[in-house]
């Protein structure tokens, strides 16, 4: 395949693959009998196996230079893992353990596969932008059909399709070369070390801890909430696919601004702030259609001018672990807290409520904006 659309069709196919699981993984939880806290905690697992094998498995992609071998791996086993799902749904009960069990080996294997794609992008000289809004827009194409789809089968779909499209994954991993020009001056582990110890990478690191807080607490919840206020799964659906329709036209054009990534990073948590305000406060179906919108702007901005400061505070050869530990220390790790926070509001004062919150905790990611900038110089391309 022509690399020009390898990229793209790697974010293409795991986004679509992953869509159903991520926006329907708790209403699922739900059905097996599990209780928010239970839910919170699943997610947290979830999480926490990604963020502590994640930098691991960005060292083993630099020290081999073989990415693309290293996503063949993670890609394979969690789809295997997944197969605790409905494994657990045909036991009359105790099916926690194995849940939490299974979904901790299936984050062992996710964990990789997006930030490895983003350093292939970007070491390949590729426009993240463009590349990551096939992701988006899969997302939103496939969720919107998945949504209505549950209406008529078991939301044990989600597992399936997880599985089918790996399945291609994997198909198109395996065509991508290893890398063989970069060259890592020194050791791994020293260079590893001091790139965390640059006051750059670590305020990325703590606007990643905050987008990850916000972001993977308020999606793990969404469906429960769409529920909760009666707008059902395939208004969910729909929904997501509004959220995404907005990434992608942003990832589209933000390449094309000039400002700089703590602005977007800013722009972006304000996003965030009024998306889940409007889902605190007017919980009709045009509210929660526009305000997915904003949430949409909001993490495609973020990510973009994250991803892109990882890039380039990275060290030639460093890129795949500087990838791995944005999405571990940074997003991973705060939507571990996210989930547990999250799933305990739900049972305290409901999730309606629980994205008021959320929207708070927004509001400081808009501000960590700020220094961003003052620690950053490059800006977007014009």
């Amino acid at each position: 395949m022509d690399s020009r659309y390898r990229y793209p069709a790697l974010y293409f196919v795991f986004f679509a693959a992953f869509s159903g699981f991520a926006a329907f993984r708790n209403v699922l939880l739900e059905e097996m009998g599990m209780s928010g806290v239970e839910m919170g905690f699943v997610g947290m697992v979830m999480i926490v196996a990604g963020v502590v094998v994640q930098p691991l498995w960005g060292f083993v992609a630099d020290y081999t230079r073989s990415p693309a071998r290293v996503l063949v791996a993670a890609a394979t086993v969690s789809a295997v893992a997944l197969l605790a799902y409905p494994l657990g749904a045909s036991l009359s009960g105790g099916a926690f353990l194995l849940i939490t069990a299974g979904t901790a080996l299936f984050a062992v294997g996710r964990a990789p596969i997006v930030p490895l794609s983003n350093a292939l992008v970007l070491r390949e000289g590729f426009d993240y932008g463009f590349a990551r809004s096939f992701g988006s827009t899969s997302f939103g194409i496939a969720v919107l059909v998945i949504g209505f789809l549950l209406a008529y089968t078991t939301t044990l779909l989600v597992v399936y399709l997880y599985i089918a499209g790996m399945v291609v994954f994997v198909a198109l991993a395996l065509t991508i070369p290893d890398d063989e020009d970069s060259v890592l001056q020194g050791g791994l582990g020293t260079q590893a070390l001091g790139l965390l110890a640059r006051r750059q990478f670590q305020v990325v690191l703590v606007a990643a801890f905050l987008l990850g807080f916000v972001s993977r607490s308020g999606d793990a919840f969404f469906s429960v909430y769409m529920r909760a206020v009666g707008l059902g799964d395939g208004y969910t659906g729909a929904a997501w696919a509004a959220k995404t329709v907005a990434e992608t036209v942003v990832f589209l054009a933000v390449g094309r601004t000039a400002l700089s990534y703590g602005g977007l990073v800013s722009l972006g948590g304000l996003g965030f702030a009024a998306g889940y305000a409007g889902l605190a406060v007017f919980p009709t179906l045009g509210s929660v259609l526009l305000a997915n919108v904003g949430l949409g702007v909001g993490l495609a901005l973020l990510f973009f001018a994250l991803v892109n400061l990882a890039h380039d505070c990275a060290p030639d050869g460093l890129h795949s672990t500087a990838q791995t530990l944005l999405t571990s220390v940074g997003v991973g790790a705060g939507g571990a807290l996210g989930h547990i926070v999250a799933g305990w509001l739900t049972d305290a004062v409901g999730v309606q409520n629980m994205f008021a919150y959320l929207a708070a905790a927004s509001v400081l990611l808009a501000l960590v904006g700020i220094g961003v900038n003052a620690v950053a110089d490059r800006r977007t391309p014009a």
